[in-house]
């Protein structure tokens, strides 16, 4: 017989999940910007300076998510998961 896995829903506080997708919008906007500087011809140095502000947030971002997850990494191992920003809801999908 063979074990169906479903996914799991976690209800996350709205100041950890408003934090979460804070960095994810502002990573996103940065790669647009960053996009459009080397497309505009922008200097290098403004370039580079576009590009620390991209890697400080993203470092900012996957901390903050490994943070999250910390809480919940023991009870479920091995396991993808997701944040609905939308919805307040950290989504946990079992591995087979």
């Amino acid at each position: 017989m063979q074990t169906v896995k479903t996914d799991v829903e976690i209800r996350l506080p709205e100041e950890t999940v408003n934090y979460l997708q804070r960095l994810d919008y502002e990573l996103g906007g940065l790669q647009v910007l960053h996009t459009h500087a080397l497309n505009a011809g922008t200097p290098l140095e403004k370039r580079m300076e576009i590009r620390r502000e991209y890697q400080e947030r993203y470092a900012e971002y996957q901390l903050a998510k490994q943070e999250m997850w910390a809480e919940f990494d023991a009870q479920y191992p091995n396991c993808r998961w997701r944040v609905d920003f939308q919805e307040g809801v950290l989504h946990i999908e079992p591995q087979q």
